[in-house]
């Protein structure tokens, strides 16, 4: 029998556990380049070779938000003339020789057209950037004024200190959060990432789950159970045997996608994310079993699983990050698995219950769950 409904069903479980994988990669590959898209494109000249110019660069091709192309003046402005660049950039050759007499005048030349919308955002930030190389400047000939007054002019060294100042910058954090916690201890705020690869596969994982074991639905059905009275296996055994098998696959196309995140989205894999996994796709696993247990009406179980996939998705930080909501309540991490997931955990609170009424019903005889 179970042969027979593999047999029977291949074509559409197939296509179930494979579709985590594929919406998973096209929605990431889509944004990822849409977000790529979106970024206001500017040219950059650089005319001077010091070091503050070549730190300046840098720090504009950085910026999140701005796409910044290297070309000659002579393209860079026939582009602009295209509309297909925002605005040019020049860093004017003597650039740093100006910072360091304390020279404030065009150090930096732009261009823009009739269509440069995003110009006044983009100027205001370089020009900050070209503030900072001011400010160090402006520091180092205050340095400069102690040395002298402690007669040590032959120590004062302009460059060492414009280059102490980068790397101070570049190493240290100027703003830091950290929480505490009620035994007093720190815990510094990790970055949090806009596109969780492993959120978006969660939900289509969950979703897709739901119609994979919809097979229960089908043979509990009050027209088959009859077949049972006549049959060496009882029901529990079937189901429970199925059960086993649909987990074999599940994690066999979970395994693919491990393959496949990790060539195309770059995701990195460790030795406790997968046993994370392979207990998460259990839980899920016995989860939409059991509820398939519940419901009659196969569009109901849809309707049903399609909501709780939304909620244990949003619930478990896979779409919105909620590492605030768990730093101050921990409890947060308990209520989804998907949460378990991401922090590369365990949610025990939903496999032993879950293995409990699993066993509850095999006890029973394979009733339905009222």
């Amino acid at each position: 029998m179970t042969l027979l409904r593999l047999r029977k069903e291949w074509k559409s479980v197939m296509i179930w556990l494979l579709l985590p994988i594929i919406l998973t990669v096209v929605i990431v590959k889509g944004l990822g380049e849409f977000q790529q898209n979106a970024k206001v494109p500017i040219a950059l000249i650089v005319e001077d070779d010091s070091v503050l110019a070549i730190e300046l660069a840098a720090s504009i091709e950085k910026m999140e938000l701005i796409s910044v192309q290297n070309m000659n003046l002579d393209e860079a402005l026939f582009r602009l003339k295209q509309h297909e660049l925002d605005s040019v950039f020049v860093i004017k050759e003597g650039y740093g020789e100006r910072i360091h007499s304390n020279q404030r005048n065009r150090l930096i030349e732009a261009y823009l057209s009739n269509r440069s919308f995003a110009y006044p955002s983009v100027s205001e930030t370089v020009l900050s950037l070209a503030q900072q190389d001011i400010s160090r400047a402006k520091a180092a000939y205050v340095i400069q004024q102690i040395f002298h007054e402690f007669e040590m002019d032959h120590e004062w060294d302009y460059n060492r200190i414009i280059e102490e100042s980068i790397e101070r910058q570049r190493t240290e954090s100027l703003l830091h959060t950290s929480f505490t916690f009620e035994k007093g201890t720190v815990a510094k705020q990790q970055p949090v990432p806009i596109l969780n690869v492993w959120g978006i596969w969660a939900l289509f994982a969950i979703i897709s789950a739901f119609f994979v074991f919809d097979w229960m639905i089908k043979e509990n059905r009050p027209s088959l159970k009859a077949r049972w009275l006549y049959s060496a296996t009882s029901f529990q055994s079937y189901s429970v045997r199925l059960l086993a098998v649909y987990t074999m696959l599940t994690l066999v196309a979970d395994g693919l996608a491990l393959l496949v995140f990790a060539q195309l989205l770059e995701t990195n894999v460790t030795g406790r994310f997968v046993f994370s996994l392979l207990v998460f796709r259990v839980t899920l696993n016995l989860f939409a079993f059991l509820l398939a247990i519940v419901f009659a009406r196969q569009i109901m179980y849809y309707v049903t699983g399609m909501a709780v996939s939304i909620m244990l998705t949003i619930a478990g930080g896979g779409i919105i990050p909620i590492e605030r909501l768990a730093g101050k309540w921990p409890w947060v991490e308990m209520v989804s698995p998907v949460r378990s997931l991401m922090t590369n955990s365990m949610p025990f609170v939903w496999l032993f219950p879950l293995a409990i009424v699993l066993g509850g019903w095999i006890w029973r005889g394979g009733k339905r769950i009222a």
